[in-house]
């Protein structure tokens, strides 16, 4: 029998443990600490302490894999030193890490839970792996670093294929203060699947979500309150109508950036099946909107569309995609 554990160590930190493909338990961490959305710390020298509640669980289980996924940090050297304090509290024979696979492992997460025999996975969040900007002779960067915000894979019980990425410099400052730019490049020849992709100073989708939350008052983790507000924009209600409005235009831009993706799919491929996973996905009422917008399609949101599900992803994209 085999035995693989996934470990997400970004924010929704949490594990999940397979037996021959087959998903057995699933925790997140911050249900045993109370500490909402918990996410391992980077700490200077790498000085780690902090016992993981849900692997007392698994003390008596030696695992022959433990996958690990991220939201990528940047460095290595903030990573490893993370994975690295984990590993000493588990059983195992080998692990395994890549940490330019973020939206790869939201994508697989879904599509096990899909049961589809092949789909379109569309991700969209605040910012999976980075595209580093070169540095300069004292080290510095000589521009801001890229993350992605969306993409498009074809998915299949065999092969994770991507065909587009949305990559931007994450810096509101430019948002704010420089004209929108993007750079298109229709194929990525240093993949081993070709794909478009895009570099923009713009925000999308789930970043674009986080830009507005302070305009409106709400800090980073409240985008489901603000999402719940909007829809009392036209209604009789004490919240502040700039508030309201704030809300409104961060659902009416995402949506219309999120239409633009589901349309990009016709240009790939003819399938039908949508799987929508990535943290923005959680914006119920946008979903409920693309799936009425697009009737001809047939959707399926991912249940764990954060990154807590990224531990699936993870633990089955290395033993069905990599084996």
């Amino acid at each position: 029998m085999r035995k693989i554990l996934g470990v997400n160590i970004s924010h929704n930190c949490s594990f999940a443990y397979f037996e021959d493909d087959v998903l057995k338990e699933y925790y997140e961490e911050d249900r045993f600490n109370k500490k909402k959305n918990y996410e391992p710390k980077e700490i200077e020298l790498g000085n780690y302490t902090y016992e993981y509640l849900v692997l007392k669980k698994f003390k008596d289980v030696v695992f022959d894999t433990v996958a690990f996924a991220s939201f990528d940090r940047g460095h290595l050297q903030i990573e490893l030193p993370i994975i690295k304090h984990i590993l000493q509290q588990v059983k195992y024979k080998k692990y395994y890490f890549d940490n330019n696979n973020h939206h790869v492992y939201h994508a697989v997460c879904g599509n096990y839970f899909s049961k589809f025999d092949e789909a379109v996975a569309l991700i969209s969040d605040g910012g999976g792996e980075l595209i580093l900007a070169p540095t300069n002779d004292g080290g510095r960067r000589s521009a801001p670093d890229f993350k992605v915000l969306q993409s498009i894979f074809l998915i299949n019980k065999k092969e994770v294929i991507p065909k587009f990425k949305y990559y931007s410099n994450k810096r509101f400052d430019y948002f704010d203060n420089f004209l929108p730019t993007e750079k298109h490049v229709k194929e990525n020849v240093d993949s081993q699947y070709p794909y478009e992709y895009v570099l923009s100073n713009k925000l999308r989708a789930g970043l674009r979500y986080i830009y507005y939350l302070p305009k409106a008052g709400f800090l980073v983790g409240e985008e489901g309150q603000m999402m719940g507000i909007a829809a009392y924009k036209n209604k009789n209600t004490d919240i502040s109508k700039e508030v309201l409005k704030i809300a409104d235009k961060a659902q009416e831009e995402t949506l219309q950036e999120t239409i633009e993706l589901v349309d990009r799919v016709k240009e790939y491929t003819d399938c039908k099946n949508i799987i929508l996973s990535g943290g923005y996905h959680m914006n119920c009422s946008n979903n409920f909107k693309l799936v009425k917008y697009f009737s001809d399609y047939k959707f399926f949101v991912d249940p764990i569309a954060h990154d807590g599900g990224t531990a699936i992803g993870a633990a089955y994209y290395y033993a069905n995609y990599l084996q």
